[in-house]
């Protein structure tokens, strides 16, 4: 058997548990990830609600900035967005970082990693512990710009 026939036969055995992989991955996105016109009020309301707890004064507004449109989904645990964000009470910025968060069952959004600018700034933050490594070079452009 030559190497491309070995390639073919082992392609041909892999690709149906790709495609369940996919499939698999995708009813994880659909169970989690809310509905186009509920995801932004829902993203919003959430993170408001998370840093509420941050700060002495309650925020009022924030501003999201996903780093990915779609989700990144891995095996079967909650979708996960990146996004960069910036906290608002009233027209004072209170904070801004990187985010990572998950998708919970249509219904909310689980902070699971917040990493403020000025600690991005001053060492990287350990983001590449957080987000995907193709995020890192933009994390770092708008931590330096904003």
């Amino acid at each position: 058997m030559n190497h491309r026939t070995a390639l073919l036969a082992l392609a041909l055995v892999i690709a149906p548990f790709a495609q369940a992989q996919t499939s698999v991955q995708l009813s994880h996105i659909e169970a989690n990830v809310p509905d186009a016109s509920a995801f932004e009020p829902i993203l919003k309301r959430d993170l408001l609600a998370y840093f509420a707890t941050r700060f002495a004064v309650a925020p009022d507004r924030v501003e999201v900035k996903l780093l990915r449109e779609a989700p990144t989904q891995s095996g079967v645990s909650y979708p996960k967005y990146y996004a960069w964000v910036r906290v608002f009470a009233g027209q004072s910025l209170l904070e801004q970082g990187a985010i990572r968060l998950v998708a919970i069952e249509k219904l909310r959004f689980e902070v699971t990693d917040f990493v403020p600018r000025s600690q991005i700034q001053a060492n990287g933050g350990g983001l590449g512990t957080v987000f995907p490594a193709a995020l890192v070079p933009g994390i770092l452009q708008l931590a330096a710009a904003s």
